[in-house]
């Protein structure tokens, strides 16, 4: 899983994140859902999209619409109302997209091995102590709860 990040009009990274049946996700598409995403079951129109996406780059109210329309038809999001009270909310939550993608990542990249991909970042250097401690209490925490069943 990579993320294209973009600074004004230029891409200084290439990325996907992919989620098997619903395809992939371009960093603009990804910034796209986390607009849907933050606003819940009320979901966005297209106005209030662009407006969020405008605080970070300059960019056209169509080129939003356009990536919606795209959303919509590969699955992404789903179509609240009629014009102009058109909504758009997302077809699977963020929690679930985003333990999807993990899940495939680890299945890719690790053969499926969590504590290989652990193990990675722990060689890597990019967990620093505080995460390290967060990831030994979620560990504890897990085991507690699977002596408990």
């Amino acid at each position: 899983m990579r993320r294209r990040i973009q600074a004004g009009w230029r891409r200084r990274e290439v990325s996907v994140v992919t989620d098997g049946k619903m395809g992939s996700l371009t960093g603009f598409q990804l910034q796209v859902m986390e607009q849907v995403w933050a606003a819940g079951k009320a979901g966005k129109s297209v106005a209030e999209i662009w407006q969020g996406l405008r605080e970070e780059r300059d960019l056209a109210r169509t080129t939003v619409l356009t990536m919606v329309r795209r959303l919509e038809k590969r699955g992404w999001l789903r179509r609240r109302g009629r014009p102009p009270k058109t909504r758009y909310v997302a077809a699977r939550s963020r929690e679930e997209t985003v333990g999807r993608v993990a899940s495939g990542f680890v299945d890719e990249f690790f053969g499926g091995s969590a504590s290989k991909l652990v193990m990675s970042l722990l060689g890597s250097g990019r967990l620093d102590a505080r995460q390290v401690e967060r990831l030994k209490s979620a560990l504890d925490q897990y085991e507690q709860e699977e002596r408990g069943r």
